[in-house]
């Protein structure tokens, strides 16, 4: 009997060491799972309230308007026969952007995420129940803007052209050694008219990076 338990009790003690493992490397995998979820979440929340932000601010700075930054040239009929925008202006425009989209996005630097530790079993019935665990997550921002040029036929003889602005936003999500990287897209319309007349099938000078 005194050999049985000798044998059994390293048995035993194996078998719930390994069961510990188990259990530690599934709350490991289902953690950096739901962390994952929950920072991009986060991080593209946070990226698009820094570019409505750093979108308010910098028009009302520039108080942009369709005829700032575009100007016409016309033939002898009166045709309009060019477009030009005004690339100094909009990269200006766009640099302050990006600059006041980052800033933002770094002034929140690091944040807090909770949830509840039973929400890592993937049990549904148990989900919200038991004390809730705590990581921090650190985000930078790195936002560049390039602008396009749209036109649409508006009626006889009228084109509507609009000016947007696109934006990408990479936000770097750090967690310990780790950085995950998620990228937010959004295209703005920044400038909108329509034009009445004839106007050339093919525009230069409005390619603005």
């Amino acid at each position: 009997m005194k050999r049985r338990r000798k044998i059994i009790i390293p048995t035993v003690t194996a078998a719930l060491l390994l069961c510990a493992v188990g259990i530690f490397v599934f709350m490991e995998i289902r953690l950096s799972s739901v962390r994952d979820e929950l920072s991009t979440l986060e991080a593209n929340s946070t990226a698009s309230s820094a570019l409505t932000a750093g979108l308010e601010r910098a028009l009302d700075d520039y108080k942009l308007n369709y005829s700032d930054v575009v100007s016409f040239t016309y033939d002898e009929n009166g045709n309009i026969k060019s477009l030009s925008a005004d690339i100094i202006t909009l990269n200006t425009l766009g640099n302050e952007i990006g600059t006041n989209t980052d800033a933002y996005v770094n002034e929140i630097g690091t944040y807090e995420i909770v949830l509840p530790l039973s929400s890592l079993l993937g049990i549904q019935l148990l989900s919200g129940i038991g004390p809730d665990i705590s990581f921090f997550v650190t985000m930078r921002g790195l936002t560049s803007t390039c602008f396009e040029n749209k036109f649409e036929s508006a009626g006889v003889n009228q084109t509507r052209h609009q000016i947007f602005l696109n934006v990408t936003i990479r936000t770097h999500v750090i967690f310990g050694g780790d950085v995950n990287i998620v990228e937010y897209n959004s295209e703005i319309c920044i400038a909108e008219s329509i034009i009445v007349g004839v106007t050339p099938n093919t525009f230069a000078d409005l390619n603005v990076d």
